[in-house]
């Protein structure tokens, strides 16, 4: 494998067995699942950034109205008319609160990294949101979030922060501090303080990963909610047709 990812090695532990059909073997999906939430946390995202690269010059308006010429072309992936209705009104909320960020501080955008990890074990590979500096507080690491607010406490989800933190100091010289995850849809953060011990465990979480997979343990993982409505390869899997028969 050329390179590993936070999403790539989240997805093995969420189901071996699904990381396996993606990323192993390649085969084509052979079930549909909803598309809404990604298509629509992409364009969000596109429009968070561009609102850092303006330097915060451009206004709400001008971004509401980026948004509501690009919403119309991801309607037909939402499962019915209310869904559609309430995420949009839940972008348009969105925009308002990140239009109004002081992004002074903001010295990159989607800034890519591969970040080696130890020997024998693929680099990761990723894309910081934001990277912010200040005299103050030195760097800092942001990653911007359209689902549900989860805490920073549970640590492998803090994880990506701290990947982010490592591949600061790959880029600038110096680790991030700290940094947050920004649920721009509630209006909320969660913020991480960044250790030389995160960074450590962090690897060690990477490197013990990669050897599951080199080890070809591929369990399957089931899981009601996921299996039934997020996996496209649950035709394919004979643990999901042992147990949904």
């Amino acid at each position: 494998m050329e390179y590993l990812s936070y999403s790539r090695l989240s997805l093995y532990e969420t189901c071996g067995l699904r990381f396996y059909y993606e990323y192993v073997q390649k085969v084509d999906p052979t079930d549909e699942v909803p598309t809404h939430h990604t298509t629509f946390g992409k364009l969000l995202h596109v429009l968070y950034e561009d609102h850092a690269n303006s330097r915060g010059e451009k206004t709400y308006e001008e971004l509401k109205a980026i948004y509501d010429q690009e919403f119309p072309g991801i309607v037909k992936e939402f499962p019915d008319r209310q869904t559609a209705v309430q995420f949009y009104k839940n972008g348009v909320g969105a925009i308002y609160r990140f239009s109004r960020y002081k992004v002074v501080d903001v010295i990159a955008s989607e800034n890519e990294f591969l970040l080696p990890i130890a020997e024998g074990v693929p680099p990761i590979k990723g894309f910081i949101d934001r990277v912010i500096y200040s005299q103050e507080h030195g760097y800092l690491v942001a990653d911007l979030k359209t689902g549900k607010v989860f805490s920073a406490k549970n640590a492998k989800k803090m994880f990506q922060l701290v990947i982010y933190s490592a591949a600061c100091e790959l880029l600038y010289g110096e680790p991030a501090r700290s940094g947050y995850f920004d649920f721009i849809v509630q209006g909320e953060r969660e913020w991480v303080d960044i250790t030389d011990e995160k960074r450590n465990n962090a690897r060690k979480w990477i490197a013990e990963t990669w050897r599951k997979i080199e080890q070809e343990r591929f369990e399957a993982n089931y899981s009601p909610g996921f299996c039934s409505r997020f996996c496209p390869f649950r035709s394919m899997c004979p643990t999901y047709q042992e147990i949904s028969a």
